[in-house]
């Protein structure tokens, strides 16, 4: 997309990717299945990839580089990332389950329906966040805020197992 917002679409891929192993290794504290997860996992931000790819093509089309405010792009991706997201794996053809768990992996509905891939992408870019951030990884309090259903324990199980492996 030009400028500032290569760094940024990078940032989100490497999130992708890094989130990926992370969904893979907890998602039997929410039975679902740890492949799909891993699949789900490494497009779960793709919305986000879908609005840099659009002002990629608006700036070739203006052959301009594109100028939007800090908090714009910030507003723009938290707000439409999900459904943007959700929109692109159905053209795809990947079906419902997965653009349901990508269109609401941040479970911010005020009631989110039960769905263990959502469930297991949220823990795990939670993760990741916290490790790049070194931050605390608080488990209750991310099972309270994103209302989930799955084990707290096997999650939390995975993934000192996971970093231990590391």
């Amino acid at each position: 997309p030009g400028g500032e917002y290569n760094a940024m679409a990078s940032d989100v891929w490497s999130h992708m990717v890094r989130t990926a192993p992370l969904a893979r290794a907890v998602a039997q504290a929410f039975a679902a299945d740890p492949d799909e997860a891993f699949a789900i996992a490494l497009l779960h931000d793709v919305g986000k990839l879908v609005i840099f790819d659009r002002v990629s093509t608006l700036r070739a089309a203006r052959r301009r580089s594109i100028s939007l405010s800090a908090e714009f792009v910030h507003e723009l991706l938290q707000q439409l990332h999900e459904p943007l997201g959700a929109m692109a794996v159905l053209q795809w053809g990947m079906g419902d389950r997965a653009a349901a768990a990508i269109g609401t992996h941040h479970r911010s509905a005020s009631t989110p329906a039960r769905d263990s891939l959502a469930e297991t992408i949220f823990v795990a870019e939670q993760a990741d966040h916290a490790m790049r951030k070194s931050t605390p990884f608080d488990v209750d309090l991310l099972w309270t805020n994103g209302r989930l259903t799955g084990s707290p324990a096997r999650a939390a199980g995975a993934l000192h197992q996971l970093l231990a492996a590391a």
